[in-house]
């Protein structure tokens, strides 16, 4: 539902990097089959329900829950590019658990099994840094679709990387709001999802990316929004 501030879906709760345990993501691979395989008979809203119910159970495989805080103000209604940072797969699970809409995500993370099946048939779309990327998003915007990125690619914990005005010019292209995400554990087998005060897409994406990026750091570092 497009009304500002997106609906999350709640996972629930200990430990952020360890790969999950092969009892606990066996009968969720299993599930992820099933609906990989019958996702694309159903068109976007199928690849949607794929990509937000699989990236909850592989969460809660792990044993991790998110936690979501909203934006002063509502998100702008119309097109949206979410930018986030990534410092591995969970981060780019729980973005997808809170804002439904269609990925972009580095080849690097595309490359690892847990996000392998989900960039196959689940509609991701993987930057390989070419431009075909950013002419799919801008379309995507153009229909009024929200996109979700990571342009810093798999940073650390602490650190949103160098966001790339390349991963945020369809924003200009398409003239869509940017709305900046903070992704931070906290605590024993929390994320956070900091929900950020939207960016107007203006004319220069490099400006567009480094306030993106100074919002986002400044959550990591201090645990509070700009």
């Amino acid at each position: 539902m497009d009304n500002g501030t997106p609906t999350p879906v709640r996972t629930s709760a200990p430990a952020r990097s360890a790969p999950p345990a092969r009892s606990a993501m066996t009968p969720v691979l299993a599930r992820t089959a099933v609906r990989a395989a019958t996702a694309t008979w159903g068109g976007d809203r199928r690849q949607q329900r794929l990509r937000v119910c699989t990236a909850a159970d592989l969460l809660l495989a792990q044993g991790l829950r998110v936690r979501v805080v909203n934006p002063p103000v509502a998100w702008p209604r119309g097109p949206r590019l979410v930018v986030a940072n990534a410092a591995g797969w969970a981060d780019v699970l729980a973005l997808a658990t809170v804002v439904p809409g269609t990925p972009v995500v580095d080849a690097a993370l595309a490359a690892r099994p847990l996000l392998r099946s989900l960039a196959r048939r689940g509609g991701l779309l993987v930057d390989d840094g070419s431009g075909t990327v950013r002419a799919q998003v801008t379309a995507l915007l153009r229909t009024g679709a929200t996109v979700t990125a990571h342009p810093g690619g798999a940073a650390g914990a602490d650190d949103p990387g160098r966001f790339r005005a390349r991963a945020l010019a369809p924003a200009v292209d398409a003239q869509a709001a940017v709305c900046p995400v903070a992704v931070r554990p906290a605590g024993s087998g929390v994320l956070e999802v900091h929900l950020l005060s939207a960016l107007q897409p203006g004319h220069d994406a490099r400006a567009l990316a480094a306030l993106a990026e100074y919002a986002v750091a400044h959550v990591l570092e201090s645990g509070a929004p700009v």
